[in-house]
């Protein structure tokens, strides 16, 4: 005889599974699963989906199975297809079926459908700004600075050059990158190496005074920045959406007072330097300015083997 009520748990098993391989596969087809994860973890997500949709395809086995025969189910002793009266003779109470409470089976699958529920009815939507007063927004280089003891990178590029860009151990890979910022007639803050441009920037920020950038962001301002000033930043992301951080560069321009918080723009001006939070940080005087649209996918990711594409 067919059981209607565990024929329901197995169609809401199976629900949810397809609801979360699907989902997950809109995320990744879309390109709108990097608003949650960075690029390094993506496959490691569809990897996961892959996984869904093979317990789905058992669920929907089980759920045939429980249409065109009565399946036996484990019970709390762990076993399936065993004598019943030796388990009467100790007093072995068990159930071979899904709990009938209303109350219990709401809760536990409401632990999964609402999730889904959320991805499904709300809007895929980035940070900008409005964290930034929260988290505070990281100008200048993170790695403290180029210490004293240092020396020449490698390779056969200008000795001239190389001595500007003279570095310790820990930062070589900045001085060479450094180097080649400093060869461009107009230094392009894209989405690729963004982080990784500006921690050269800030490290090297003499050797770049007078240099033409080009930079587009969101408008943010703190105090102790003048009425001319702003920061123009973008939201980076290391893994996932929990450890996004601000960065940004500070501008300076005479119509700074016209750009509206979190407004979206792009810059190009000549590179100063100024001190910031005791810090030699790089700024910019700006020479024209031009909404832009916000990206889709507005944040910038590290590039973890960056060195090895120099």
């Amino acid at each position: 005889m067919k059981n209607p009520h565990l024929i329901i748990h197995h169609v809401l098993k199976l629900l949810i599974l397809m609801g979360f391989t699907g989902y997950i596969a809109y995320l990744a087809f879309t390109g709108e699963i990097l608003l949650y994860i960075a690029p390094h973890l993506v496959k490691y997500t569809e990897l996961a989906a892959a996984g869904l949709f093979l317990f789905a395809v058992f669920q929907l086995y089980f759920l045939i199975r429980s249409r065109t025969k009565e399946l036996p189910a484990a019970c709390a002793c762990g076993h399936h297809d065993h004598d019943h009266h030796a388990h009467d003779d100790h007093n072995h109470v068990h159930s071979h079926e899904p709990s009938r409470s209303v109350a219990k089976n709401a809760l536990m699958y409401g632990l999964f459908i609402l999730p889904l529920l959320f991805g499904a009815l709300l809007p895929n939507q980035a940070f900008a700004g409005s964290l930034v007063k929260s988290r505070g927004i990281q100008v200048g280089e993170s790695a403290g600075g180029i210490p004293a003891d240092l020396a020449q990178v490698a390779g056969n590029d200008d000795p001239e050059l190389k001595e500007r860009f003279k570095s310790d151990k820990y930062n070589r890979d900045y001085a060479k990158l450094g180097m080649l910022l400093y060869r461009q007639d107009v230094i392009e803050m894209k989405d690729e190496w963004f982080i990784e441009k500006l921690q050269a920037l800030n490290a090297f920020a003499g050797n770049f005074e007078g240099k033409t950038i080009r930079i587009k962001g969101f408008i943010y301002r703190e105090e102790g920045l003048g009425e001319n000033q702003f920061i123009i930043g973008r939201m980076a992301m290391t893994h996932c959406i929990a450890d996004i951080s601000p960065y940004g560069i500070i501008a300076e321009s005479p119509q700074a007072g016209s750009f509206a918080d979190d407004a979206w723009v792009e810059l190009t001006g000549t590179i100063t330097t100024t001190t910031y939070h005791g810090q030699q940080v790089i700024k910019i005087v700006v020479s024209d300015t031009k909404p832009a649209a916000a990206p889709t996918i507005p944040y910038v990711y590290p590039d973890w083997d960056f060195a090895k594409k120099l």
